[in-house]
C-alpha cells in the first residue's frame, strides 16, 4: 500500500513530523518499507497556455504563448499532443534543474523556446498522462507564476507500507488512518453520502435476484453521469500503487477502492444495450458457475464473478464518452470460501489485485464503500460542470452474519502482555479500533470484533491489538516463570523409539535415506508388490513417475543404491524409517534396510575389501532390532530371490522379511540383501534385570544326522519344549553335508549348561543331553554322528 501524506490528510488530520509517523507505522505493525520526499524542483511555476498553434517548420510542434508571472508571457516550443489554449500547466522556467535536464533558452527550427512545459515524470513524479501534465484546483488554488513545490501534492511525504497477509482492513487508506488515528488519539474526517431528493428511484431500472443460497453480499446502486478524468491529486495517488488507466470509470472505481477497502465494480450501458431508462429495467442474477464460483449474469451472459474478477477491471480500456447509465456494485465474499474455491478450482481469468483483496479480507461494509464511489464522482462532475443523476435507494442481496462476543477476563490480558494496562484504556483502545466491548462484570469484558477484523478469533489477537498501541518498548523486562508440564506423551514416547532404531541403524554402518512417499504404480506391479486400489489412488499425481503411494520402501532404497554404485561406491549400506500404505490406503510404519557390495573399503590386511553375505547381512539388522530367528519363506516377490529369501520371527511372531535380490532385478548391484519391518510389531518393552550364576557354565557339541527337509525351528522348539533351566542358551553350530549322508545331513548343536544352584558333574550334563537326544530321536528319529 503507497499513500501519500497530502491524500491521508483528507481523512486525518496530521501535525506529526514524518520520522514521527514512520514510526508509529513499526510500532503498531505497519511496517514502513519505504519513505520518499517528492518535491517539485525550483523555478517551476503555474502558467496557463494563452495561444497555441502550429510550429511553422515542424508538423509535430507547437509554439506556445504561455502566461507565467502577471503580464510576462513565455515562447515555449512544445512537442506534446495535449497542449492547448486554456490549460494551467507546469512551467519549467531557464534555469530549473530537472532530474534529467537542465533548462536553457534555445532555437527549436528556428523558433525561439524559453523554457519547458513539463509532464509529471519530467518532474520525478510517476507518469499521470500522455504528454504535458494538465494541473487543475485538486491541488490547491491554481496561481499563475507561483513555484510548483509550494503546492502540498508536488511537496509531499510518500510511505510504502507492507500490509501483512492477515491485516486485509489496512489495503486502504481507511484502514491505514484508522490505525493512526488511535496511535494519534484524534478523529477520522466523517464521510457521508446523500442523494438528492429529488432522485430518481432505482427500483424502476434495476432487480437483482438469487435463486439459491450464497456466501456473496452484494450492493448496488445506479448512476447517469458524464465522467471526468480523475483529477491531478486523485492520479498520482493511482499511479504511485500501479493503478491508474486511461478509461475514466476504471480509475474512478479504483480510486473508491483505494479508499474504502471496499471491492467494487461498475457495469456502463453497453453490457445490457439498455434502452429508454424509464420503459426497461436490467435484471442482474447471482448464482453459480460451471467451477461453483459466485457470478453475476445478465440473461445467459456472465458478466462478473464474485472475488475472481469484475466486468469494468476486465474489459479493455475504453473512455466513456458523454451521459451513459451506469451500474456500480461493491461486493464482499468470506475469505476462506473464495480463497478454498480458488486453490481447487484454478480459475485463468483470475484477476490478482481482487483476488487479494478478497482472500485476505476485504472490508465489508459495502454501502460505505458506495458513498466514496458515488462521492468521488458527483463531486468531480460539480466542479467540471458535468451532468450527474444518482438514483435514490439500493438494491442489495445481503447476509446478516453476527459475530459473536468474546468473554474475556482483564487479568488475562495483562498477564499476556506483562504490563497491568487499566481497564478504560483497554476499552479506549479496542473502541477506538471499531470493536464492541461490554462490561457485565467487573474484571470481565464482552469484545465482539469487528466485521472487517477477520484476523480477531481470541485472547491472544486482542491482546496483540493492545499491545500494538501501549508500545512493546513500555513493556519492562522480567523474568519468566515457566510452568511447564511433563511433556512425556505415548506420542513422545513412538517417536523417541523409533529414533533410537534409526540411531541403532547408523551405529551398525547404514547410512539414513529418505525418499518420496510416492512411487511408480508400474513398478510396484512389476516387482510384485501390492499396489493401492484404483478407487483409492492419486487423482492429481505431482509426476507421472511418482503416481501412487508406496507399498514398500524396498524399492526407493534399491533406486538410491544404483545411484550411488553408478557414481562409484563399491559398497552401499542405507537404511530408510517411513510411512507406506497398504491397497486400502492405511499408513503403517516400516523400516528397510538394503546392503550391497562391500562392507569394508579395500585396505591393509583386507586388501580386496570384504563383501557382505546374507547372514552377515541378518547379524547387522539383529544389532538394530534384537535377536530373531528366521523361516524360509515362499514368496510371490519378484524382487526377492526365490530359494534365499525368510520370514523374520520375533518373540514368536512374523515382523518382517529378508531376501536376496533376485538377479533379474540386479542390474550391476551384486551381492545385494533386502530387508524390511513393520516397526509397529516391535517391542518397546523396558529390558529387565535377570539373575545369573555364579558357577561355572559348561559348553557340549552335540552332532546328530538329520533328514535335510527338517528345519531348525522344528528342532529348537521340541528342545525348548523339554523346559531344561540348566540350558541357557543353545544354537546351531556347524551343518556338513556329503554324499555319503545321502537325503540327511550332519547337524551341530552348541550348548551352554549352567546351574544357578551348583556346579554341574558330568552324570548331570549326561542326563541333560541324553533328554535331549531321547526327544530329538523320538520326533525326528536322528542319529549321532
Amino acid at each position: 500500500m503507497i499513500f501519500s501524506r497530502s491524500i491521508l490528510s483528507e481523512i486525518l488530520p496530521l501535525k506529526h513530523s514524518s520520522d514521527e509517523i514512520c514510526r508509529i507505522l513499526n510500532n503498531i505493525g505497519l511496517e514502513v518499507e519505504s519513505f520518499q520526499r517528492k518535491v517539485a524542483p525550483s523555478r517551476v511555476v503555474v502558467g496557463k497556455i494563452l495561444e497555441c498553434f502550429r510550429h511553422p517548420d515542424a508538423d509535430k510542434l507547437n509554439i506556445c504563448k504561455v502566461a507565467v508571472f502577471g503580464d510576462e508571457v513565455l515562447q515555449i516550443v512544445c512537442g506534446a499532443k495535449n497542449a492547448r489554449v486554456g490549460i494551467y500547466v507546469a512551467v519549467a522556467l531557464e534555469g530549473a534543474v530537472l532530474p534529467q535536464i537542465t533548462i536553457k533558452k534555445a532555437k527549436l527550427r528556428g523558433v525561439e523556446s524559453c523554457g519547458m512545459l513539463c509532464s509529471a515524470s519530467e518532474l520525478g513524479f510517476p507518469a499521470i498522462n500522455d504528454g504535458i501534465m494538465e494541473l487543475d484546483c485538486s491541488i490547491g488554488e491554481l496561481v499563475i507564476g507561483k513555484e510548483l513545490s509550494e503546492y502540498p501534492t508536488f511537496c509531499d511525504e510518500v510511505y510504502e507500507v507492507s500490509i501483512t497477509p492477515n491485516r486485509g482492513d489496512c489495503m486502504s487508506l481507511l484502514g491505514i488512518a484508522r490505525d493512526l488515528s488511535v496511535a494519534f488519539e484524534t478523529s477520522i474526517k466523517p464521510m457521508q453520502f446523500k442523494t438528492p431528493d429529488n432522485s430518481p428511484g432505482i427500483g424502476r431500472v434495476l432487480q437483482i435476484v438469487s435463486d439459491e443460497k450464497h456466501n456473496s453480499n452484494l450492493m448496488y446502486r445506479a448512476l447517469e453521469v458524464d465522467l471526468c478524468k480523475v483529477n491531478v491529486k486523485d492520479s498520482l495517488f493511482l499511479a504511485y500503487n500501479e493503478l491508474l488507466d486511461t478509461d475514466c470509470l476504471k480509475n474512478v472505481i479504483n480510486l473508491a477502492t483505494l479508499y474504502s477497502g471496499v471491492i467494487l465494480n461498475a457495469y456502463p450501458q453497453s453490457f445490457c444495450q439498455l434502452g429508454e431508462i424509464g420503459q426497461n429495467k436490467v435484471i442482474l442474477h447471482l448464482k453459480k458457475d460451471e467451477n461453483g464460483f459466485e457470478s453475476v449474469y445478465f440473461g445467459d451472459k456472465k458478466l462478473s464473478t464474485i472475488g475472481v474478477y469484475g466486468y469494468i477491471s476486465s474489459r479493455d480500456s475504453n473512455n466513456v464518452c458523454g451521459s451513459e447509465f451506469i451500474i456500480v456494485e461493491s461486493s464482499y465474499i468470506p475469505p476462506e470460501v473464495i480463497s478454498l474455491n480458488v486453490c481447487e478450482n484454478k480459475p485463468k481469468n483470475l484477476d490478482n489485485a481482487i483476488f487479494q483483496r478478497a482472500s485476505r479480507g476485504s472490508n465489508p461494509n459495502l454501502l460505505f464503500g458506495l458513498d466514496v464511489l458515488c462521492n468521488l464522482i458527483s463531486s468531480e462532475c460539480k466542479k467540471n460542470d458535468k451532468e450527474c443523476v444518482i438514483y435514490d435507494d439500493i438494491q442489495e442481496l445481503v447476509l446478516d452474519k453476527e459475530r459473536e462476543a468474546m468473554v474475556v477476563e482483564i487479568p488475562l490480558i495483562s498477564k499476556m502482555i506483562g504490563l497491568e494496562i487499566e481497564t478504560t484504556r483497554i476499552i479506549g483502545i479496542l473502541k477506538s479500533l471499531g470493536f464492541d466491548v461490554g462490561m457485565p462484570n467487573d474484571g470481565i469484558l464482552t469484545i465482539t470484533p469487528p466485521a472487517f477484523r477477520h484476523d480477531i478469533s481470541n485472547i491472544a489477537d486482542i491482546s496483540e491489538e493492545i499491545i500494538r498501541f501501549i508500545g512493546i518498548d513500555n513493556v519492562p523486562s522480567a523474568p519468566l516463570c515457566i510452568s511447564q508440564k511433563n511433556q512425556i506423551t505415548d506420542e513422545s514416547e513412538v517417536y523417541k523409539f523409533r529414533r533410537n532404531l534409526a540411531k541403532s541403524a547408523i551405529y551398525s554402518g547404514f547410512s539414513e535415506v529418505v525418499n518420496f512417499v510416492f512411487y511408480n504404480r508400474d513398478k510396484l506391479h512389476n516387482y510384485g508388490f501390492s499396489v493401492l486400489d484404483s478407487k483409492l489412488d492419486l487423482k492429481n499425481p505431482i509426476t507421472n513417475d511418482l503416481n501412487t503411494l508406496r507399498t514398500t520402501l524396498l524399492c526407493g532404497l534399491l533406486d538410491s543404491a544404483l545411484l550411488n554404485k553408478n557414481n562409484g561406491f563399491s559398497g552401499v549400506s542405507i537404511f530408510e524409517l517411513g510411512y507406506a500404505y497398504n491397497s486400502s490406503r492405511e499408513q503403517k510404519v516400516l523400516l528397510s534396510f538394503l546392503q550391497s557390495g562391500f562392507t569394508t573399503k579395500e585396505h591393509y590386511p583386507l586388501t580386496k575389501g570384504n563383501r557382505g553375505d546374507f547372514f552377515s547381512f541378518a547379524d547387522r539388522i539383529s544389532s538394530v532390532i534384537g535377536d530373531f530367528e528366521l523361516i524360509r519363506l515362499d514368496s510371490k516377490i519378484a524382487l526377492f530371490h526365490k530359494t534365499q529369501s525368510a520370514k523374520i520371527i520375533k518373540n514368536g511372531e512374523e515382523i518382517g522379511i529378508i531376501a536376496t535380490l533376485h538377479p533379474q532385478f540386479a542390474d550391476n548391484l551384486e551381492n545385494t540383501y533386502l530387508c524390511e519391518i513393520d516397526v509397529d510389531k516391535l517391542s518397546r518393552a523396558i529390558p529387565k534385570v535377570e539373575q545369573y550364576s555364579k558357577f561355572q557354565k559348561v559348553v557340549r557339541d552335540l552332532s546328530i544326522v538329520i533328514d535335510k527337509k527338517i528345519a531348525y525351528y522344528m528342532v529348537k522348539d521340541s528342545i525348548l519344549s523339554l523346559n531344561i533351566a540348566e540350558i541357557i542358551k543353545f544354537y546351531p553350530l556347524d551343518v556338513y553335508v556329503d554324499e555319503k549322508l545321502g537325503d540327511n545331513q550332519s547337524l551341530t548343536i552348541r550348548f551352554e549348561i549352567q546351574s544357578m544352584v551348583k556346579t554341574l558333574e558330568e552324570k548331570d550334563i549326561l542326563e541333560i543331553t541324553d533328554r535331549v537326544l531321547a526327544i530329538l530321536k523320538d520326533k525326528f528319529s536322528i542319529d549321532l554322528r
